[in-house]
């Protein structure tokens, strides 16, 4: 009998690194994941765990700009490289954020092909106060390579998928937090044949994987 491959539990924003990484740098990044995933010693923690945290409360504090203050100060205690990249993000954030938003609770949300389970777990729901009443499904990412509409996009169509879920009425936005810049699928976009190169990339996910050792 043939084994039941087994099902690939991955992050959104590691999806995104992936999505962006080009088809030369695809295949170490998925070896690094896999490694990690496997690892028996592996605890749940990230880099950029305490900033998106913030990102989240900042919505809903009284004093926004002295949430996200307290944790670029707590990066620079460590005197580090998170330093830096945590002002960056923060300025970010704050340029592309309108003021007046608040924040609306989401929860996680997983997108499915075969055996691959990409799971969002630090989307932010952003209501903007504005006459139409608008409201934000975002995905902040916070790495210092500028992100691009093409990568975005492939992101972008997948939360479509799960958006009216997740936050009726909501539109999808990937923020590139670092360099203060929205993404969001243009009206004209060909929606079919980014869903056609999504569900192809998640199959080349899925090969990489059981190739890497």
């Amino acid at each position: 009998m043939k084994p039941t491959a087994r099902t690939v539990f991955i992050g959104g924003l590691q999806w995104l690194d992936y999505v962006h990484a080009g088809p030369r740098k695809s295949m170490s990044l998925v070896a690094e994941q896999k490694r990690r995933y496997l690892d028996p010693g592996r605890y749940a923690w990230s880099a950029y765990g305490p900033l998106l945290s913030a990102f989240r409360r900042s919505l809903n504090s009284v004093d926004r700009h002295g949430e996200l203050d307290r944790v670029v100060a707590r990066a620079e205690e460590k005197n580090d490289w998170r330093a830096e990249a945590y002002r960056d993000a923060v300025a970010g954030f704050s340029k592309a954020v309108p003021k007046r938003a608040t924040g609306v609770q989401v929860g996680e949300a997983t997108w499915a092909e075969g055996n691959l389970r990409i799971v969002f777990r630090h989307l932010l729901g952003v209501r903007l106060h504005d006459k139409n009443d608008t409201r934000w499904l975002v995905l902040p990412y916070c790495k210092g390579t500028a992100l691009n509409q093409g990568s975005a996009d492939i992101v972008l169509q997948m939360m479509e998928t799960f958006t009216g879920l997740a936050l009726p009425g909501a539109t999808p936005v990937v923020l590139d937090s670092r360099h203060g810049k929205l993404y969001r699928l243009r009206a004209n976009t060909n929606r079919e044949n980014i869903d056609a190169c999504v569900r192809g990339l998640a199959v080349a996910y899925e090969r990489q994987w059981s190739l890497a050792a």
